[in-house]
């Protein structure tokens, strides 16, 4: 078997393949599968739309807006060298108006993951310590002050003094959303009374209440926690 018709088949089979998955592209034969496909994408400017994976398929009036991220379903590469991005139903960008912001989102990822298991690891450093009213440091915590200072010291951030405060440092989420290292929240939005963080697997760590020490429970209907926030 000649070169050529080794081409042609592997452009053929990559075309199949887009069919198949409902990402077809016109001109089947001009492309075929690219080296590399980013998870997401980053318009650099006002980025035109093609309606295949071709530079004659250009669609007039309609773009992306400048410096926002998409998805991508697909690369493809035409034969003369230009690659496009699958980002919608008959929907491609060409790679030169884009650029991949995989790396960026995998490393905000991965920042966010390390943050949540400082703030678990400096925590857990603190079980046993004593519920003092009003505490905020390590000789004695009350609860809102635990996760003053956990945070401070794990991420650097301060996320307000007291329970209400700390409602509105980051964003709100329901308890079944909540992941490890956010905060939960006892009472009603405006005027909770005991906040905990949340350490995954239906358990949180807290300062409790007057006589009791920092301590790991587990989220239960007796004392259900009324909603959560995504800190980091």
């Amino acid at each position: 078997m000649n070169t050529k018709v080794k081409k042609s088949l592997i452009s053929f089979t990559a075309a199949a393949s887009l069919a198949v998955t409902g990402l077809g592209v016109s001109q089947a034969t001009t492309t075929h599968a690219a080296t590399a496909t980013p998870t997401a994408v980053k318009t650099n400017g006002l980025t035109y739309l093609y309606t295949s994976a071709t530079s004659n398929a250009k669609t007039a009036g309609r773009a992306l807006a400048a410096n926002t991220s998409w998805a991508v379903g697909k690369a493809v590469q035409a034969d003369n060298g230009d690659v496009f991005y699958y980002v919608g139903t008959n929907e491609w960008v060409k790679a030169s108006d884009v650029t991949d912001s995989s790396a960026v989102t995998e490393a905000a990822t991965d920042s966010s993951q390390s943050d949540a298991d400082a703030v678990i690891s400096t925590a857990k450093q603190y079980l046993g310590t004593p519920y003092v009213w009003g505490g905020k440091t390590p000789s004695g915590f009350d609860c809102s002050g635990f996760t003053s200072y956990v945070y401070q010291q794990a991420t650097g951030k301060s996320i307000g003094g007291y329970t209400v405060a700390q409602e509105s440092a980051g964003s709100k989420e329901a308890v079944s959303q909540a992941s490890a290292g956010d905060l939960l929240f006892w009472g009603g939005q405006g005027s909770s009374y005991h906040v905990a963080i949340y350490l995954g697997n239906n358990q949180y760590i807290a300062a409790p209440q007057p006589g009791e020490s920092v301590k790991i429970s587990s989220i239960s209907g007796y004392f259900m926690p009324s909603f959560a926030v995504k800190v980091l």
